[in-house]
């Protein structure tokens, strides 16, 4: 490239200046963002790692229904209290 080129492109001191500093910008920025994504990543290997195994339902089944398994977590009934004078209640779906 020689001169006569660069001078037809008009490209001044501010314009070097002012890419070069958007280049430094840009670069401080992603070595920022390594820096805190590699810090981050140190905070969850020094956090204790819990693990929870739940069942896994494969099918939709009536709120009031009985589990054939006896697990801890339960479906919780979703209806109002009614007295037991009252007609029984139809199911309600929960999905």
């Amino acid at each position: 490239m020689n001169r006569q080129r660069a001078a037809q492109l008009r490209i001044s001191p501010l314009h070097i200046q002012q890419g070069l500093f958007a280049v430094l910008a840009l670069l401080i920025t992603l070595i920022g963002g390594q820096q805190f994504q590699r810090w981050e990543q140190s905070q969850q290997q020094e956090a204790p790692q819990l693990s929870f195994k739940y069942p896994t339902q494969t099918h939709f089944s009536a709120a009031s229904s009985q589990a054939a398994d006896s697990t801890p977590l339960r479906m919780m009934d979703v209806d109002q209290a009614q007295p037991a004078n009252e007609m029984p209640r139809q199911e309600r779906w929960v999905f």
